[in-house]
C-alpha cells in the first residue's frame, strides 16, 4: 500500500465512469492542490453541499463523505454548515444544516444566506448541478430537476467572492464543469454540470474524494483526522436506517455505487498509510 505516491493513485481505483480518463487529460494532484489552497484560508464558517436524489431518497455516496468533511473541519477551527434539501433530513444533526426547498429560493435570499453566513469557502461533494440546458441529469441521463434543489445557484453566487471546491465522480456534479474539455467527449459522457469550481478533486466514489481530502489534511498538518472503517460503518447504517439508497442498486442496503462494500476499509487503509508514511 505503502506504493501509493498521491491520493488519486488511491481514490481513483475501481473506477467505472471514466475519472480515469479526466485524470489522463489532468494530470495533477487535484487532492493536493485542494488542501493547499483550503489551508491558507482564515478560520470561519464553510458551506458543504450535498444530496443526490435516487429512487424516492438521498444516496448513500455524498453524505458519508460530506459527515466526515465536517467533523474534520470542525475540529480544525472551522464551522461547517450544510446546504441540502429535505432528502438528507436529519442527517447531519450534529451540525447546522440549511435546507433549500425544491423551488429554490430568490437571488436576494440566497445573497441573504451569504451575507448572514460569509462563508470563508464553498464545498461541494456528489451533488448534481445543472448542465447546459438547466437539466440536472442523474447516471441514466434522466432529468430530476424536480427533486433536486438548486442550491448549485447558492454555489455560484457565492463562489464569485470565496474559493470554491467540488468533489465528483462522473461529470454530473457540481464543480465537475471545471473539466469540460474532457467530458463534452460523448465517447464517455452523456452529458456535464456545467458549474465549474477553483479547485475540482475527482475520485472513483465521491465519498472516497472526501477522504482523500481529510487524508491529505491529515498527511500536512500531522494531526489524527482520517475516519476509521468502524466510523464510516456506522455513519453508512445511520443514513440508511433514515431511508439513505445505494445510487446505482437503488435500494436501502449497506453499500455505496454499488460497490462491494469489502473494498471500503482497503480505500481508507490505503489513505491512512499514505497520511502517515514519512
Amino acid at each position: 500500500m505503502n506504493a501509493f505516491s498521491s491520493i488519486e493513485a488511491i481514490t481513483l481505483q475501481h473506477s467505472t465512469r471514466h475519472m480515469d480518463k479526466i485524470q489522463a487529460h489532468f494530470p495533477q494532484a487535484h487532492t493536493q492542490k485542494a488542501v493547499k489552497a483550503f489551508l491558507k484560508l482564515d478560520k470561519g464558517v464553510v458551506f458543504i453541499y450535498t444530496g443526490f436524489y435516487v429512487a424516492g431518497f438521498a444516496e448513500t455516496d455524498g453524505p458519508l463523505g460530506a459527515y466526515f468533511l465536517a467533523k474534520t473541519f470542525q475540529t480544525l477551527g472551522f464551522t461547517p454548515v450544510i446546504i441540502t434539501d429535505h432528502f438528507c433530513e436529519d442527517y447531519f444533526f450534529e451540525f447546522k444544516t440549511l435546507y433549500i426547498p425544491l423551488e429554490g429560493l430568490f437571488k436576494e435570499q440566497y445573497e441573504l444566506l451569504l451575507n448572514t453566513y460569509k462563508p470563508v469557502c464553498h464545498f461541494a461533494i456528489e451533488r448534481c448541478g445543472q448542465n447546459k440546458e438547466g437539466q440536472y441529469l442523474n447516471a441514466r441521463g434522466v432529468d430530476i430537476k424536480e427533486f433536486t434543489a438548486p442550491v448549485d445557484e447558492l454555489f455560484k453566487l457565492g463562489s464569485k467572492t470565496a474559493p470554491s471546491f467540488g468533489i465528483g465522480d462522473g461529470g454530473n456534479e457540481i464543480g465537475m464543469g471545471s473539466f469540460a474539455e474532457v467530458l463534452k467527449n460523448k465517447e464517455f459522457f452523456y452529458d456535464y454540470c456545467v458549474i465549474s469550481c477553483d479547485y475540482p478533486i475527482i475520485a472513483s466514489v465521491s465519498n472516497w474524494g472526501g477522504y482523500g481530502f481529510i487524508a491529505e489534511l491529515e498527511k500536512v498538518l500531522h494531526v489524527n483526522l482520517l475516519p476509521s472503517f468502524e466510523e464510516v460503518e456506522k455513519y453508512l447504517a445511520f443514513i440508511v436506517s433514515k431511508g439513505s439508497v445505494d445510487g446505482i442498486k437503488r435500494e436501502s442496503v449497506m453499500s455505496v455505487d454499488g460497490k462491494e462494500w469489502s473494498i471500503e476499509p482497503q480505500i481508507l487503509q490505503a489513505l491512512k498509510e499514505y497520511a502517515t508514511k514519512g
